[in-house]
């Protein structure tokens, strides 16, 4: 190749080589092609999550590189995607959590966040700072 080839790319745009199992995917890249892989819009996505297209798009172009995470939580589940998953390949989640059950207890604390409101949600947050806090001391 002189460099002035373009390389052979997939309907999604991506490079058709295969990238090696130890690659952390670019998140965006994962949602875009959820969101092609069911046939959605950006719109259709912004309907049913009530997220902006606008953000959803500069989340898939990697504008965003680390997206909210309970809107994360949603997109995963409105595209069938493991959370956890997700959440450590935007950096939310640390790659030491056992997978076999703290994917389910993951989704259900979040889950479980999202019917607090904002000041219930502030005390949480909280703490868990001071639970944090803590353990680094």
């Amino acid at each position: 190749m002189t460099g002035r080839e373009k390389v052979p790319r997939d309907k999604a745009g991506s490079d058709a080589q295969a990238l090696p199992r130890d690659t952390v995917p670019a998140i965006g890249v994962v949602l875009r092609r959820a969101r092609e892989h069911f046939q959605l819009s950006l719109r259709e996505v912004e309907r049913r999550t009530g997220r902006s297209s606008a953000y959803l798009s500069q989340v898939e172009r990697g504008v965003i590189r680390q997206p909210d995470p309970v809107a994360l939580l949603e997109l995963a589940e409105l595209y069938h995607l493991d959370f956890l998953t997700l959440a450590r390949w935007a950096g939310w989640a640390s790659e030491s959590e056992d997978t076999s059950g703290s994917v389910s207890s993951a989704t259900h604390v979040v889950r479980q966040i999202l019917e607090l409101d904002d000041k219930q949600r502030a005390h949480v947050l909280a703490y868990i700072q001071d639970l944090l806090r803590k353990d680094r001391s």
